[in-house]
């Protein structure tokens, strides 16, 4: 599975007379680790929401590996969402909720572990552990601000 460059282009949301997301443009690159930060309110979780197709963009657009996505439904999108609580699986840790999407795609145990470990490399016939902290904690454990950032 190659790809995952993202790039928004003054990407918009208003619902009625409130703009939530006022022209965001961003371009993240396969394999970068990026956070969106901002206090409550500001349009993150709209703004994760369009990529994913939960919401449709008032303007701007979408591209996922340089295809414009901002008009397709959710399941014709190579996108993963794990939301902050309520759809957290309680007998999973956090990294397992992670790894639910990747297995989801039909990936072997030894992808799914690549992809969640990055490059680094593991020892020959060794599947890698999943980072420590947060990630081997129960979604219950988890702070709201915790879950969301795990």
């Amino acid at each position: 599975m190659a790809g995952g460059h993202i790039s928004l282009v003054e990407l918009k949301k208003r619902f009625g007379a409130v703009t939530a997301v006022d022209g965001i443009s961003v371009e993240i690159e396969p394999g970068e680790f990026f956070s969106l930060l901002g206090p409550s309110g500001c349009g993150k979780t709209t703004t994760l929401r369009m990529v994913a197709g939960f919401e449709e963009p008032t303007s701007g657009a979408i591209f996922l590996d340089g295809s414009d996505v901002g008009r397709l439904p959710p399941n014709k999108r190579n996108v993963n969402t794990v939301f902050q609580n309520y759809a957290l699986f309680p007998f999973l840790n956090v990294a397992d909720n992670v790894r639910f999407g990747l297995r989801y795609q039909r990936l072997t145990k030894s992808e799914v572990n690549a992809k969640w470990r990055g490059s680094r490399p593991s020892p020959a016939g060794q599947l890698p552990a999943p980072p420590p902290g947060p990630a081997l904690r129960w979604p219950a454990a988890a702070g709201g601000t915790r879950r969301a950032s795990c």
